[in-house]
């Protein structure tokens, strides 16, 4: 009879386990409202004022293409998190002795955009895909509570450092000093176990360098950008003997500050700094194999777009609120 009472409070348990995990979820991709007066309307005045058609119409390119690169850059940097298809914190071996997590890999994140690479008549869009290597590690700082049997690695937490460095396409008009470090945090609330998955909370600061774009000399057009990422994820998955899985949704809030001009034959505008922010919502899926202490994984999110403000008259045929495709490519070792 003893054992009922147990069973009840370990289901109730895990209940209120996944009431928490779908409230985190609903909060991290409801969706963010529409800001009327936007930084991009900002650039796009500054830079054309007093200005004829044809050199607001360039600076209007310029500021857009700073919105949709300002935001997928931000997934790029973003993207797999700290330890991609790693459902639960690292933990501790023993009392005074961290667990270390290594992981290298990739990341990929894919972009639409406004071209400023080609001096062309009208704004013409395309897509670019960038790619990053990646460097993170972990250490368990504290390993949780536990509140039944089954139930463990309650409000763990592991310290991360990340490393990214971007490729930037040089032969489509980028250029600049991509490398981005990040510093963060992994919180358990719940460790893997025979009859839980293992959901964790990370959030992580990436400061990316200074990127640059178009060329006022070939194109008449140019944007300067210093991206700042804080992101936010929540992590849910189990292990199926050697393979695992693992889905989630996560938050990026891409702030910074950035410089555009234009330039026509007679006239010449320039804007900035002004202070961006924009926020974007994904959600993921990924699969890892383990095998020993080593573990290969891979992760897919996407993003839906964030339009620009009100204020932005935006040309027919040009989205900006284009969603954007994140991955992630990882081989982790566990000490």
């Amino acid at each position: 009879m003893r054992r009922v009472p147990a069973i009840m409070r370990r289901a109730s348990l895990e209940w209120k386990g996944a009431a928490l995990v779908l409230a985190l979820a609903v909060l991290l991709t409801a969706p963010a409202p529409a800001a009327a007066q936007s930084a991009i309307g900002e650039l796009h005045q500054r830079c054309a004022a007093g200005a004829g058609e044809e050199l607001s119409s360039l600076c209007l390119q310029s500021a857009l293409a700073t919105h949709t690169l300002h935001g997928g850059l931000g997934l790029l940097v973003a993207a797999g998190g700290s330890h991609p298809v790693s459902p639960s914190t690292a933990g501790r071996r023993m009392e005074a002795r961290p667990r270390i997590v290594v992981d290298g890999g990739l990341s990929l994140a894919s972009v639409n955009h406004l071209d400023l690479s080609r001096a062309e008549a009208g704004p013409r869009e395309t897509r670019s895909t960038f790619v990053a290597g990646r460097l993170t590690a972990a250490a368990g700082i504290f390993d949780g509570f536990s509140l039944a049997p089954t139930v463990g690695g309650v409000g763990s937490l592991d310290g991360v450092l990340t490393l990214r460095v971007v490729r930037l396409p040089g032969s489509d008009g980028f250029s600049g000093t991509a490398a981005s470090v990040g510093a963060g945090v992994r919180l358990g609330v719940f460790r893997e176990s025979f009859s839980l998955p293992g959901v964790t909370l990370t959030a992580i600061h990436h400061r990316p360098g200074t990127i640059r774009y178009g060329d006022l000399e070939e194109t008449g057009r140019r944007m300067v950008l210093e991206p700042r990422v804080t992101s936010a994820r929540l992590e849910v998955g189990k292990d199926m003997l050697a393979m695992g899985v693992i889905a989630g949704a996560g938050l990026d809030r891409m702030s910074g500050r950035a410089r555009i001009g234009a330039r026509t034959g007679t006239q010449e505008g320039a804007a900035g700094p002004v202070s961006l922010t924009q926020t974007r919502r994904y959600l993921f899926a990924g699969l890892n194999y383990t095998w020993l202490v080593t573990q290969v994984s891979g992760e897919l999110a996407w993003s839906p777009g964030r339009g620009v403000g009100e204020d932005v008259e935006v040309p027919a045929g040009i989205r900006t609120d284009a969603g954007g495709l994140q991955a992630a490519l990882t081989f982790r070792v566990t000490y």
